[in-house]
């Protein structure tokens, strides 16, 4: 194989690597199970299969009689890779999660083929519409599908403080209305948003069962 070549190989499963890599590091800071490395992993390798499909039987084409599917192997990349993506799908709580973490594994292999093929534009093309559609669609999600709500609890005493920043641990955006203190109770009104996956009867259930919460109403 001639230096060029192999030069040229070499800058592909690079441009692989940081095309994928910039999805995995998108999907890494949001905590999800496939990350960085396992987004550049996937790349090269599809990159790497790719090449192999495309070049690496070149001497034996040549060859009088001798007939080959020179996409057999990429082709059978797409069916593998669908099983680490399956493998990051759950069911917590009956809901579905892992569904977008899965595809965007599918399209990072589809981008390193892209790119182990040659094509090197539509490859980094393809990385930056996925990062637009896993960016763009996350925050219209969370604002179209949020719910708020307005609760009034009913506390003990120097419960408010320690009940706010519950509210800060699970992730529920809250703002203080009101807080009117009595002799042996105080009563807080706040605004609360929900992600319309979580469920507002759940959340009242285990307001209500919470050490130091004498009642809660919602409106």
């Amino acid at each position: 194989m001639h230096f060029y070549m192999t030069a040229e190989f070499i800058i592909r499963l690079i441009l692989a690597a940081i095309a994928c890599g910039a999805i995995g590091m998108e999907r890494q800071m949001r905590g999800k199970g496939a990350g960085l490395r396992t987004h550049v992993l996937i790349g090269m390798g599809s990159a790497l299969f790719m090449i192999v499909s495309k070049y690496g039987f070149a001497d034996v084409l040549s060859l009088d009689h001798v007939g080959l599917d020179p996409s057999r192997i990429a082709a059978q990349v797409v069916t593998g890779v669908g099983f680490i993506g399956a493998g990051n799908i759950l069911v917590r709580n009956q809901n579905i999660v892992g569904l977008t973490t899965a595809a965007d594994i599918w399209v990072t292999a589809a981008i390193g083929m892209v790119i182990g093929s040659g094509m090197y534009e539509l490859g980094i093309y393809g990385s930056v519409m996925t990062l637009l559609v896993l960016e763009v669609f996350h925050q219209l999600t969370f604002r179209l599908m949020n719910k708020n709500y307005h609760l009034q609890l009913t506390l003990v005493n120097g419960n408010t403080v320690s009940m706010l920043d519950w509210f800060k641990q699970q992730k529920i955006k809250t703002d203080l209305v009101s807080l009117q203190e009595n002799e042996d109770h105080e009563v807080v009104a706040i605004d609360i948003q929900l992600h319309a996956t979580t469920s507002i009867e759940d959340l009242l259930r285990l307001l209500k069962g919470m050490a130091g919460v004498k009642g809660v109403s919602i409106s």
